[in-house]
């Protein structure tokens, strides 16, 4: 409310006074004294600094702790993704080690089910990545937890499969007979399918580049 914005004002005001004070030392003493509560034998010069504000540190936090639910969200939709059986662990290497991950590594590792977590680049051999929203990448390491010929003949013939789909649908929307006479909502209804299509064309793409195939 406007007391808090009062209050913001206020400290940010005394930190300037504060660093204007060996610039400007008698007018800043003087505003410093009309600060409400100040005692007659208080000067700014002895006056201690501000404590950092509480909330500044509650916001940072909060964002540390849902990147560690991201974190675990990530890790468990890839297990999911690749059929990893439940009581399998998984080794993972994120590309930051930052303070919550060190915090929570524990509640992490619990949640994700995880054999290893560790930091650093990816390891060179097939796995599956995934990024979280402020940059940081993440990596597991699949060669041990899934049979990678079975899993890459399977997401070879999903490709093909979906290829043929595509092809089909970008006939139907290049035929000129279907997009003038069909309903305006329609087509763009068979328009944001073929979009949907091409997007799980690139992510089964992507997987089978990440296990090698």
């Amino acid at each position: 409310g406007h007391d808090h914005v009062g209050r913001i004002g206020a400290q940010v005001l005394e930190a300037l006074l504060r660093a204007l004070h060996p610039i400007m030392p008698f007018v800043t003493e003087a505003l410093w004294r009309r600060f409400p509560g100040r005692g007659a034998q208080e000067t700014l010069v002895t006056a201690p600094w501000p404590r950092p504000d509480q909330r500044a540190s509650d916001l940072t936090a909060e964002r540390e702790f849902a990147l560690v639910q991201e974190l675990v969200g990530a890790i468990r939709q890839i297990r999911a993704e690749y059929g990893v059986e439940p009581g399998k662990t998984v080794n993972v290497r994120v590309s930051t080690e930052r303070p919550a991950f060190r915090a929570e590594a524990g509640t992490i590792r619990r949640l994700a089910k995880l054999g290893t977590l560790a930091y650093g680049t990816p390891l060179a051999e097939p796995g599956a990545n995934a990024v979280l929203a402020d940059g940081t990448a993440l990596y597991i390491s699949l060669g041990e937890l899934v049979d990678l010929r079975k899993e890459c003949e399977r997401l070879g013939t999903e490709t093909a499969r979906l290829g043929q789909l595509i092809e089909g649908q970008r006939k139907k929307l290049g035929n000129e007979q279907f997009t003038s006479r069909a309903p305006a909502n329609v087509v763009q209804h068979e328009r944001e399918k073929l979009a949907s299509m091409e997007h799980q064309l690139g992510v089964l793409v992507e997987k089978r580049k990440q296990l090698g195939c």
